[in-house]
């Protein structure tokens, strides 16, 4: 890490900002002592020439304050005491009651016209101190300044890695059922279609011998006939047994 004075030294020495607002301040309080007398301060005649510039349909705060480079609570502050004084009026926009337009006033255009001789008194003494080709060159210089220093800084969107493998959140995410590992399929049971093309389940053949079982009137084949029951037959008239008959 870098020591304190070190960083203080190098920002001092190094800072564009730093510059800038000590150039800003100086020639600020030189406009400002030469404009005395018009009752307006730097900042003032600023934002009275740049309302005036929008003519007379007005000046949409949010590209007023665009334009000066300022946010819209400090111009709203700053326009305050100018609206107070007579030199602008704000309004409602007539197709848009959210919207504000400042307007210059009357007074307002006075103004201007008074401290405009000593604002060019002032801008003189400036160009022969710095010589003239120099002012325009500060002037361009300063207009790019501004431009970068207005455009956001934009960080990189986050795009997908074409390389990636890893599927999107949400796509193609298996569900618990087919997570599952799938057990060996296991035969199914013949169909009633196929029940009287061969053996059975229990390796007989079916009752016809060949073709489809015979089904009832319900659709179901007609169940095979229980044998009786050993009691059964042993309360059966012998003569009425099957089998046999005994020779005479």
């Amino acid at each position: 890490m870098v020591d304190f004075a070190d960083a203080a030294r190098i920002i001092g020495a190094q800072c564009a900002c730093v510059r800038v607002r000590r150039a800003s301040r100086a020639l600020t309080r030189l406009y400002d002592e030469n404009l005395r007398p018009s009752g307006l301060q730097a900042s003032q005649l600023t934002m009275l020439v740049a309302v005036a510039s929008c003519g007379e349909h007005g000046a949409n705060i949010g590209a007023l304050a665009e334009g000066l480079v300022m946010d819209r609570t400090t111009l709203t502050r700053n326009l305050v005491p100018l609206e107070k004084a007579g030199l602008v009026r704000v309004a409602r926009a007539p197709n848009d009651a959210r919207v504000r337009l400042v307007f210059l006033t009357r007074q307002g255009e006075r103004a201007i016209e008074v401290a405009f001789p000593l604002w060019e008194k002032t801008q003189k003494h400036v160009r022969q101190q710095l010589g003239p080709g120099n002012v325009d060159a500060l002037r361009e210089e300063l207009g790019r300044v501004v431009a970068v220093a207005s455009s956001p800084t934009r960080t990189p969107s986050r795009t997908a890695d074409p390389t990636s493998t890893k599927a999107p959140p949400g796509a193609g995410t298996p569900s618990s059922s087919s997570a599952t590992k799938s057990s060996p399929a296991t035969p199914s049971s013949p169909s009633p279609s196929a029940a009287g093309k061969g053996p059975s389940a229990t390796g007989k053949p079916s009752p016809s011998g060949r073709g489809k079982a015979p089904t009832s009137a319900t659709g179901k084949a007609p169940t095979t006939p229980r044998k009786a029951p050993a009691e059964t037959l042993a309360r059966t008239p012998s003569s009425a047994r099957p089998g046999k008959r005994k020779a005479h």
